[in-house]
């Protein structure tokens, strides 16, 4: 527990946005149930066009619509993150590009970056994120979800010293609970392993679609939140949560009612993480992550994965087999 969250009987509640699926006509109405309810979070987004139709969708900073929109989220202070410069494999220069074309549009260059699924230019992707034994698991079990060279210098696809210089916090560990603090209160860290391209490092609460999401998000749990003075960094893809001309109405209760929570912080997930970089207790001012606390996070997050997809099955692998996702 954060001391000057539970000194001042405070908490915290975010989101970091995946831009997949997210269309300006089905991502707005999402937005304004934030904007409308006090909340203000991290989106995620692309400068290119898709060009793996394979594994995904949605706008980029190229379509107009979209982009007009993401400049008025930026002036409504939220916060714009990347997810690669596109859905695809990018090589140096075109990354670069991308890059470049984000900061005229947007004023800055991201602050965060999250890897976007199968792109060869991701940071530490896949395996590299764990430790062994964990990353065995991880080659073996999913095999697919390898081949990434943002950080191999002599790749056409790295970019690894341009993340290092521009990019601050990065996603990793995906964790089965709301107070995502609770469960890693060295946010936001540091580890040796990744620092040659990478900066500081955050922990997420795991609920990628609405299913999920509406497991995860509840009074109950709010509520608990609250109670705790706790912080929640939920991840999610709100490009799902729009479907048949109405956004999902377990998301649009649960916003209006942690909107209403007078002891909420509503801040961008950078602001969360340099507030609670700031505020951090005495006995976790050390900026690396300990080793043991790296081994058990590692396997808390490999649990969550194994329990969503093999025996609650609501992850995202079983989401996007379903007539809700096919329905978007």
């Amino acid at each position: 527990m954060n001391s000057y969250l539970k000194k001042n009987n405070k908490f915290i509640f975010t989101i970091i946005d995946d831009t997949d699926d997210a269309y300006f006509e089905s991502i707005k109405p999402v937005y304004d149930i934030l904007i409308k309810n006090g909340l203000r979070t991290t989106k995620t987004i692309w400068v290119e066009p898709v060009k793996d139709n394979k594994y995904s969708k949605g706008h980029c900073l190229k379509d107009k619509s979209y982009r007009n929109f993401i400049i008025d989220l930026k002036s409504k202070g939220f916060e714009i993150a990347l997810h690669n410069v596109g859905s695809g494999d990018y090589k140096r220069e075109k990354i670069i590009k991308g890059l470049e074309i984000y900061k005229d549009v947007l004023g800055e260059y991201p602050n965060i970056h999250i890897n976007h699924s199968y792109n060869k230019d991701n940071i530490y992707c896949g395996p590299k994120r764990f430790s062994f034994p964990f990353n065995i698991f991880v080659k073996y079990f999913y095999s697919k979800y390898n081949n990434f060279y943002g950080e191999v210098i002599d790749s056409p696809y790295y970019w690894g010293d341009i993340h290092k210089k521009i990019i601050n916090y990065s996603r990793n560990y995906e964790l089965d609970d709301i107070n995502t603090l609770k469960i890693n209160p060295y946010m936001p860290y540091k580890d040796k392993k990744y620092e040659d391209v990478c900066n500081n490092w955050f922990s997420s609460t795991f609920a990628p679609n609405q299913w999920l999401f509406n497991h995860m998000v509840n009074k109950r749990s709010i509520d608990r939140l609250e109670q705790e003075c706790g912080v929640c960094i939920l991840y999610t893809h709100l490009g799902y949560f729009y479907k048949k001309e109405k956004v999902d109405i377990g998301f649009k209760k649960m916003i209006e009612y942690v909107g209403k929570k007078e002891n909420a912080l509503f801040m961008t997930v950078s602001e969360t993480l340099d507030f609670l970089d700031t505020h951090k207790n005495d006995n976790l001012t050390g900026n690396y992550l300990p080793k043991f606390i790296k081994f058990k996070l590692e396997f808390q997050s490999l649990l969550t994965r194994i329990k969503y997809r093999y025996f609650r099955k609501i992850d995202d692998f079983h989401f996007k087999k379903s007539n809700t996702y096919k329905e978007i």
